[in-house]
């Protein structure tokens, strides 16, 4: 039996304008959630990840919605291999997305990469590692391509 605990986000909000469900896509995307349905989401249990929920709840509800913060302690087997299986998929394309900017980079016929796009690949990689829950593969590869395209800008 598995002792990972999650939280869900449950949310309604009404129908109008979209700009309160790209605002709430987009946050839950950036927290890593795990979308179960299209007014569900789960993340794994951390304080930090609770508090998220918990302020993007109070934000639906300022947008005439209802939400609801659910901590969960269990899961079937089934239901945590679907939800980790989707979230590291998710972070693979990410970090696959990442190292296919990094070795454009480094090919021969380009000119050294810039600073400013060296960095811009160091946030977006920090940006995904920090959503990615289960430790996706992909990970070391992007590290690696973006650490070759750092030594290339600066030979």
């Amino acid at each position: 039996m598995n002792t990972q605990k999650w939280v869900v986000l449950t949310w309604r909000l009404p129908s109008g304008s979209s700009t309160p469900r790209v605002t709430t896509w987009r946050t839950l995307r950036r927290m890593g959630a795990v979308l179960l349905t299209p007014g569900a989401a789960i993340v794994p249990f951390t304080d930090d990840l609770l508090e998220q929920c918990e302020w993007l709840a109070q934000r639906i509800g300022e947008h005439g919605g209802e939400a609801w913060v659910l901590p969960v302690s269990e899961l079937s087997e089934r239901e945590e291999v679907i939800i980790r299986e989707r979230e590291r998929t998710s972070r693979e394309e990410e970090y696959g997305s990442l190292r296919r900017e990094a070795e454009a980079l480094t090919r021969p016929t380009k000119r050294a990469p810039t600073g400013r796009k060296l960095r811009a690949l160091e946030r977006g990689f920090s940006t995904v590692l920090a959503r990615d829950h289960f430790a996706a593969s992909g990970r070391g590869l992007a590290r690696r391509a973006i650490a070759r395209a750092r030594r290339a800008g600066t030979h």
